[in-house]
């Protein structure tokens, strides 16, 4: 064990003003004016509500395309809302798929997405085919626009425009629906094209060189910059964080080609207003076009149908898992869905238990077997049944302590906290980080990325130090509590940094209506479980933990016996997990004890020379 006597703070501090958007918009390569025009194209044979069309597509290799599809057109004049359906792979433009919504009152086109016509005969003018070795190959700059996801994007695109073009179809209600990669596409769609009202991608995220089927076997055969360049044009977790319109994600438990964490990552990209999440035991995955929620969804969205039960994050309260109904619906049935199974999601085993349900929540009792993986699902009274995301609790979560509970956003700051996560999930490969900093507002307004455009009280510190090679996962107001969650739902999968520097604990010692105060000995132990989960995620990863920084200006605050108290634990906590501690107190405070305002100007949170303290204790350590 090496500890240096130092000290170091982390408390976040409410600020007043706008809620504040973090990082710029990740790169879109579609040229969203040309293809919002309609598209050249030529009618052919009629079968049923439906009627062959072939429309021009993106050039390929430099040489003009086409793209065979079915159009639905209900009888009568309209207008109905329109629906785009993308198929998944080893798929087609289905005739029965877009007959099947003309039916239920939708113009409807299915576009293929293969460069294939009728009867999935190739066309000689049609665009790439959709082989998993045409999907992931090395590529440069110049050649983006031949890809796979280029043009299948492309042709969701124009087809939608080809559909709003069309004299029955109400142009403010259309939506678009896919399977598998027909799911991935529509989550890329939907956060491009934004004259979509709603979107239900099946099956299909992203996140696929997380946790995917094609991580190894995909991935694996890229070269470093292919990879890298695939993940920041064609992974849908760059671009559905954009979706501005109600979107359903429907998955199974274990599903062989989109598991549950890279799920749940892709879903948190999206604002949680938009959100509706429907994660349900075993579900088949195929070419099935009639699944019952997403037809209601749609109807819902774009028809004047009863909408379905939308739930809010799961939260853990003792040894309860709460989640509150959004939208007014009402749930007749509340269950819980676990798995005590470790390794792949597609192995795993889940059991059911009955819960409770009232107006405005579901909840249900949490099993005590650990490690567990667990959901909130509620069924209505058409049968159809939505959910929460997963979480997971572990052997070292105390039920009793809310420090040790993995626990979503607690309080209301200066930035909007789910959007930096998405933008740390977003981000942290490009980054490719060097050195990890986890903490709360001190962590935050240090500098770096994610961007964080209004506080920066130690951009020059930042840049001097880090530069360009670091990470930086603090976020105002955290707890320990909130750390946890932001790690298990995978700010550090992925990562290889070098050293990991945490500073957390001081916002636990603040009592608010959302949170009772926690004792020292709580703290230490959220404090001591935030180690052990970063080890367990970074196994090579020098871990520096700080001694919490002293806060209020004269030795006499309150807060400074309490923080003194967590501090005392925490040389323990260091010899059983093999981390560095640093404190830096005696640097931060004069000789009498005074936090001075030219250390930390709110008596709390560091100005430029208060992290030109933190810079200088911890550079020896970062080599």
């Amino acid at each position: 064990m090496t500890i240096v006597r130092r000290f170091f703070v982390l408390f976040a501090f409410l600020f007043s003003g706008s809620i504040l958007a973090q990082e710029p918009n990740p790169q879109t390569i579609w040229d969203l004016d040309s293809l919002s025009q309609t598209p050249k194209h030529e009618w052919g044979e009629t079968s049923g509500l439906t009627q062959e069309i072939h429309f021009s597509g993106e050039p390929f290799n430099g040489k003009p395309t086409r793209v065979f599809a079915y159009v639905g057109r209900p009888e009568g004049d309209g207008p109905f809302p329109g629906i785009v359906l993308v198929h998944g792979g080893g798929g087609a433009a289905f005739q029965e798929w877009a007959q099947l919504w003309a039916e239920r009152g939708y113009v409807s086109i299915a576009m293929d997405t293969s460069g294939r016509g009728k009867d999935r005969k190739k066309l000689p003018d049609g665009g790439p085919e959709q082989s998993d070795q045409t999907k992931f190959r090395n590529f440069d700059a110049g050649d983006t626009k031949n890809m796979w996801t280029y043009h299948a994007i492309a042709d969701v695109i124009l087809s939608h425009s080809l559909l709003l073009s069309l004299p029955k179809v109400d142009k403010n209600r259309t939506g678009v629906t896919g399977i598998s990669w027909g799911g991935y596409l529509t989550c890329i769609v939907a956060g491009v094209d934004h004259r979509f009202k709603a979107a239900t991608p099946t099956y299909g995220c992203g996140f696929l060189h997380d946790n995917s089927v094609w991580k190894e076997r995909s991935f694996g055969r890229l070269t470093d910059s292919s990879r890298n360049r695939w993940i920041q044009l064609f992974d849908p977790g760059q671009h559905v964080g954009r979706t501005r319109c109600p979107i359903l994600f429907l998955n199974g438990t274990n599903d062989f080609a989109y598991p549950l964490d890279s799920y749940r990552k892709t879903i948190e990209q999206v604002d949680p207003k938009w959100v509706t999440t429907a994660v349900q035991l075993n579900l088949p995955h195929g070419h099935i076009f009639n699944f019952p929620i997403v037809k209601q969804f749609m109807d819902a969205n774009l028809k004047s149908g009863a909408p379905v039960v939308r739930l809010d994050v799961l939260k853990i309260a003792g040894d309860q898992a709460t989640a509150k109904i959004t939208n007014g619906t009402t749930a007749l049935k509340a269950e819980l869905l676990y798995t005590i199974d470790r390794g792949p999601w597609q192995q795993r085993k889940w059991k059911v238990l009955d819960g409770k349900c009232n107006a405005e929540s579901i909840s249900a009792n949490i099993p005590p077997d650990r490690p567990i993986a667990f959901y909130l699902q509620a069924t209505d009274s058409r049968g159809l049944k939505t959910s929460t995301t997963h979480a997971n609790l572990s052997d070292d979560h105390d039920l009793k302590n809310w420090a040790t509970i993995p626990t979503p956003k607690l309080e209301q700051d200066f930035y909007d906290w789910y959007r930096r996560h998405a933008d740390a999930l977003r981000i942290k490969d490009s980054i490719d980080p060097k050195i990890v900093l986890l903490g709360d507002s001190i962590t935050h307004m240090w500098g770096g990325r994610p961007t964080e455009t209004k506080h920066q009280n130690g951009k020059d510190t930042w840049s001097t130090l880090f530069g360009d090679t670091a990470l930086n996962l603090g976020f105002g107001w955290d707890r320990t509590q909130n750390l946890l969650w932001r790690i298990d739902h995978g700010e550090l999968d992925g990562l290889n940094p070098r050293a990991v520097v945490i500073h957390i604990g001081t916002n636990n010692l603040a009592g608010t209506k959302n949170h009772k105060a926690g004792s020292p000995e709580q703290i230490a132990k959220g404090i001591s479980v935030v180690c052990k989960r970063v080890r367990e995620k970074l196994p090579k990863a020098k871990l520096i933990l700080m001694a919490v920084f002293p806060r209020g200006e004269k030795p006499t605050d309150p807060f400074r016996t309490k923080i003194d108290a967590i501090n005392s634990f925490l040389p323990k906590i260091v010899s059983d997990d093999d981390v560095m501690l640093i404190d830096l107190t005696d640097k931060l405070l004069t000789e009498d004890g005074i936090l001075s305002r030219n250390v930390a100007g709110d008596f709390l949170h560091p100005s430029e020379k208060g992290y030109a303290i933190w810079a200088n204790a911890i550079e020896p350590f970062l080599k």
